[in-house]
């Protein structure tokens, strides 16, 4: 598993955002992307769009679990490059700004 990678999770998709050097835990720190034709309102800083295969995904940042592991299916795609932003969500969270 790796931080700012996206798995499959079921029938959802869900990104990793736990810190690497914590590889040793059996869970992982997820956030589920949601199809952004599901959305209704976004919260721009909370909840940045990504595309996915050509799917635009909202990161649901509020919703934020630890899961299993082993729950986490095959790699869909690396959102490395966009890891200022998802670092950004998790900080207003919990910060506020």
């Amino acid at each position: 598993m790796a931080r700012f990678h996206v798995y499959q999770f079921g029938n959802e998709i869900a990104l990793d955002i736990q810190a690497n050097l914590l590889d040793a835990l059996h869970t992982r720190v997820v956030v589920p992307l949601v199809p952004e034709s599901e959305m209704k309102r976004i919260a721009v800083r909370l909840n940045p769009r990504f595309e996915i295969n050509g799917v635009d995904y909202v990161m649901m940042t509020e919703f934020l679990a630890a899961v299993p592991a082993t729950e986490l299916g095959a790699r869909i795609a690396d959102l490395s490059a966009r890891a200022d932003e998802i670092v950004a969500a998790t900080d207003f969270l919990f910060q506020g700004f």
